[in-house]
């Protein structure tokens, strides 16, 4: 299978929210979610990573006190992470 592209918004939506997390946590995360949303895209069968692959990811790899953050940051970016995951 080809490499999956990301949606470009949801390229930035995954940069500016792991920018957030504390350094120490970053680049792990950065690592994680990314193969994470990656394998939810292909599990789906899709092409590209969409918004809810990268919400989804997020809440399965980050740690839970971080979670509450990533709520207020996808909210901040306009991205309704509600329809994706349940509390």
């Amino acid at each position: 299978m080809a490499e999956i592209i990301w949606n470009k918004k949801t390229k930035e939506v995954f940069e500016k929210v792991v920018g957030n997390l504390p350094q120490f946590h970053r680049s792990i995360a950065q690592r994680l979610v990314k193969e994470s949303a990656e394998e939810l895209a292909k599990s789906r069968g899709a092409e590209n990573v969409e918004d809810q692959d990268l919400v989804q990811a997020f809440f399965k790899e980050v740690p839970p006190a971080f979670k509450d953050m990533m709520k207020r940051l996808f909210s901040q970016l306009d991205l309704d992470y509600s329809q994706y995951v349940r509390d």
